[in-house]
């Protein structure tokens, strides 16, 4: 099955797994202006997909071009949080996938906070919104949400919306067939947003970084992009400014936190190499909708 999801300020129809969200950070990134630029320098009319680096652009009588894709992961409690909840929330799509149905998946939880008058608990829930942990694990999660669904049923038509108690916190669960005969998994949580991480920025190129001879191994020459998406997260102009440690070629960052915005990097090359023209750029087109 194919699923639907939501990212760069669109809702897409995405092939499931780890290539299926590859191949779309792919067509958001050359998508746009200076995606379309890296493919007009490079010559690139087609690509192939591969798993060292994750795409390979071959082009007659040109150098060979890979790019390596790499998500950004905010190491938050909130963000943990609700990426353990969407990883459920996805196993719990595949549970009944397995049955046939193409299942629609919305995840919130009650915050109690809401009910309470105290003063304390009012400015905590407005500096604090959304949920930081998961009070039981992961398989209590699922099984529960699972064994009150297929309870419940998933109608035809319409909504099933359950309320469901696991280990103190209430998990608002709504299930339909909305986008059949595509599945949907998705979270709401709420935070502060955390900006310009760029020491953990750097942490995830460097982690890239050591994997680069083993990817020019099947290409000539390799770029890296970056993605930063529903990580509370928030990243100011000043991304254009700072400079990173690289041996990519090039590096972008497509961040989808806020719509979708595309940075080429300032780099200090730590490969003996000279590499000329390495000037950051940043472009943040509207996206009509529907697209």
């Amino acid at each position: 099955m194919t699923e639907v999801v939501h990212k760069g300020g669109q809702f897409i129809i995405q092939d499931d797994g780890q290539k299926g969200a590859e191949a779309t950070y792919l067509a958001l990134f050359t998508r746009h202006k200076l995606g379309e630029r890296w493919m007009q320098e490079n010559g690139i009319t087609k690509k192939i997909s591969s798993e060292s680096p994750d795409f390979i652009f071959k082009v007659p009588n040109r150098p060979t071009i890979g790019l390596e894709i790499v998500n950004f992961v905010n190491k938050s409690a909130k963000n943990i949080a609700t990426m353990r909840l969407e990883e459920i929330a996805k196993k719990i799509v595949g549970h009944f996938k397995k049955q046939g149905i193409a299942l629609t998946l919305l995840i919130d939880i009650q915050d109690p906070r809401k009910f309470s008058m105290t003063r304390e608990d009012f400015f905590d829930r407005c500096y604090n919104p959304g949920f930081n942990k998961l009070n039981a694990t992961d398989k209590e999660i699922k099984d529960a949400l699972i064994s009150a669904l297929e309870e419940a049923g998933i109608p035809k038509w319409g909504i099933t919306k359950k309320w469901v108690d696991v280990k103190g916190q209430t998990f608002i669960v709504n299930a339909s067939k909305m986008h059949a005969p595509h599945t949907s998994a998705h979270v709401n949580n709420q935070g502060m947003c955390i900006e310009n991480p760029f020491e953990d920025l750097q942490k995830t190129i460097d982690g890239k970084n050591k994997k680069f001879e083993q990817y020019k191994k099947n290409c000539d020459e390799c770029d890296l992009l970056v993605v930063v998406e529903n990580g509370f997260v928030h990243l100011s102009d000043k991304l254009q400014k700072h400079k990173f440690e690289s041996v990519f070629r090039d590096v972008y960052v497509l961040d989808l936190s806020y719509g979708c915005k595309v940075t080429k990097l300032k780099l200090r090359h730590s490969r003996n190499k000279k590499i000329c023209g390495n000037k950051a750029d940043v472009f943040s087109p509207e996206i009509p909708d529907g697209e």
